[in-house]
């Protein structure tokens, strides 16, 4: 089920409790300081309810930034304690130009890192792939 969490005016925030899941959804292209808060805002639910496992909905955003998936892996200092599973939704343009700069982590980018991180177009895909590594967990 579903529960809508405090947010942001240019996010939606949701705890999805069957799976143990934190939906980001970023509404519309963000400054850096709102990147920021927005990311801080998702941490604060994700510690909360326990959630390692996070979809990030960059769809409406379809500018290439590099710091924009960057900002959102977990920082230092950081309280979630444990592997973070992170789904990066973002539209096929943005997903194209993401691979014409060579942006796109290889899975060995991500050893001795404290998450995993995966990009996709398709929604269910990305919902699957952190189910999948949820039973892992």
């Amino acid at each position: 089920m579903y529960h809508t969490l405090p947010a942001r005016d240019y996010q939606t925030l949701s705890y999805r409790d069957d799976v143990c899941f934190i939906i980001n959804r970023i509404l519309r292209p963000l400054d850096n300081t709102e990147i920021q808060e927005a990311y801080s805002v998702m941490l604060e639910a994700a510690n909360q309810h326990g959630c390692q496992h996070w979809l990030i909905d960059l769809r409406r955003d379809a500018t290439y930034r590099p710091k924009l998936l960057s900002t959102f892996f977990p920082q230092p200092g950081d309280r979630t304690g444990a592997l973070t599973y992170l789904a990066y939704l973002v539209s096929p343009t943005l997903q194209h130009d993401m691979e014409d700069q060579g942006d796109v982590p290889t899975l060995d980018f991500y050893e001795g890192q404290a998450f995993r991180a995966r990009i996709f177009v398709d929604e269910q895909a990305a919902q699957d792939w952190l189910a999948a590594n949820s039973s892992a967990a």
